[in-house]
């Protein structure tokens, strides 16, 4: 199978780019509810008026930075086990995906994901094709967790974070390096043994396998600069530590979200996290609204492009005219945004 029919068969069509808007403005729409939770929220979100603007800049590109270096240790991995797919594309499938995760619970983006970068193998059954993508999906799994381990650590050594979270998240960890060391010298026979097709993978070019784990840690920092950037906006100390003790806690909150795009529990997290390390109720929950907000913004803007990406159009001269024409009002809304937040405060 080659890239032109990975774009072909995964292309959404016009009901899917429908409902992809449709998911966007449920999620605009449920952004708004926090401010009827009483007072507290209410001056929390006044809040976000007295945050420094460059530094949310900084959180909201970090973490579009964090979603595409996502997005490529997936086509890593998957390349790692003979699929074949394009940068865009993967960064369109990985998009689409964190779209859906942001406007339904239960993480039902994972598995639009999962469908979606499945069609990037040759294999002729469908079910041979989506194990051997879940296999992809835990192996980035385990590289994750060990990337958040590295954190952990980190904050134990200052005092932050207890240690006892490395002992489950090494435990993920030895289980991967365990299947890679078992599954390298045995063949898939059966449409479930695919599952392992990743660890299978790493353990028969382990030096491969180290970029699926760059990018990951390429993500995981650069969540920690966008954390780290929102405390900073916000007058926080210590804002690095402080990131450092939020991601490996919002990962752990993500585990099972009970709510679409997870609202509530990310922001609520941040701001117990904050409140541990002396940081006032109000200002914490100011914090913890920006991550959520930008978060999902980041999720709409590569989403919402990866839709269109992926949808099929009547002719390339359609497509074209759209695409650009998306771009072009794009760049012109994040330039006036970034000019009135910004660069007016040097007119």
């Amino acid at each position: 199978m080659d890239l032109s029919e990975v774009r072909r068969d995964s292309r959404l069509g016009r009901r899917g780019l429908a409902l992809a808007g449709a998911a966007a403005a449920v999620v605009l729409v449920v952004a708004a509810m926090p401010q009827l939770l009483g007072p507290e929220v209410r001056n929390a979100f006044d809040g976000l008026e007295r945050a420094e603007p460059a530094w949310l800049w900084l959180a909201g590109v970090a973490f579009v930075g964090a979603l595409l270096c996502n997005a490529w240790a997936w086509r890593s991995t998957i390349r790692l086990c003979g699929g074949r797919i394009g940068w865009l594309n993967s960064v369109a499938c990985y998009g689409v995906g964190s779209l859906a995760n942001s406007a339904t619970p239960a993480r039902v983006g994972d598995a639009v994901r999962i469908g979606l970068f499945s069609r990037a193998f040759d294999a002729e059954e469908r079910s041979a094709r989506l194990w051997t993508t879940g296999g992809v999906f835990s192996a980035i799994g385990a590289a994750r967790a060990l990337c958040l381990g590295s954190l952990v650590v980190v904050g134990a050594a200052a005092g932050a974070l207890p240690i006892w979270p490395v002992v489950a998240l090494g435990g993920l960890v030895a289980a991967a390096l365990v299947a890679a060391f078992f599954a390298r010298r045995r063949s898939a026979r059966r449409a479930v043994a695919h599952l392992l097709d990743a660890y299978r993978a790493l353990g028969r070019s382990p030096a491969r396998g180290a970029r699926t784990l760059a990018w990951v840690a390429l993500a995981t920092a650069a969540r920690v600069v966008g954390v780290a950037a929102i405390a900073s906006a916000l007058g926080v100390g210590s804002p690095l530590m402080a990131a450092v003790i939020i991601v490996p806690a919002l990962d752990v909150a993500a585990i099972v979200p009970l709510t679409p795009g997870n609202l509530g529990i990310s922001s609520g997290t941040m701001a117990v996290a904050l409140q541990s390390r002396g940081v006032g109720m109000t200002e914490a929950l100011t914090a913890g609204i920006a991550l959520h907000a930008l978060e999902t913004s980041a999720s709409i803007v590569i989403g919402g492009a990866g839709a269109l990406w992926l949808a099929r159009f009547r002719s390339p001269a359609m497509r074209r005219r759209v695409v650009t024409l998306a771009g072009a009002t794009a760049s012109i809304v994040l330039a006036y945004a970034f000019t009135a937040t910004v660069l007016v405060q040097f007119v």
